[in-house]
């Protein structure tokens, strides 16, 4: 059964070798197995390549003066946005919401 696995999947095979399909991994399972992750929620079925194409999901924009200074910190980072010279958590999110 081919099968994308969306949440890693544990089974043991046919030796009785304990096996984790990771998070994305594309594949033919046994029926047997692949069953087991569809039930579960582990696996979707079918061939991806003959699905559609997704458009790609817009994330909001968290609300960053909810957010205290290091998780600010953190997602400028993560962005790539230099804060260096940012002093207070305001420099930070203007930092942030300035366009690049």
């Amino acid at each position: 059964m081919y099968v994308r696995i969306i949440k890693a999947f544990e089974f043991r095979n046919d030796r009785g070798e304990k096996v984790t399909a990771p998070r994305g991994w594309l594949g033919d399972l046994s029926d047997e197995h692949g069953k087991v992750a569809l039930a579960s929620g582990h696996a979707v079925q079918g061939d991806p390549r003959a699905l559609p194409m997704s458009e790609p999901v817009e994330q909001p924009e968290p609300d960053l003066d909810a957010m205290t200074r290091a998780e600010l910190d953190a997602l400028a980072a993560e962005r790539g946005v230099d804060v260096s010279k940012a002093k207070t958590k305001d420099d930070v999110i203007a930092a942030l919401r300035a366009p690049r």
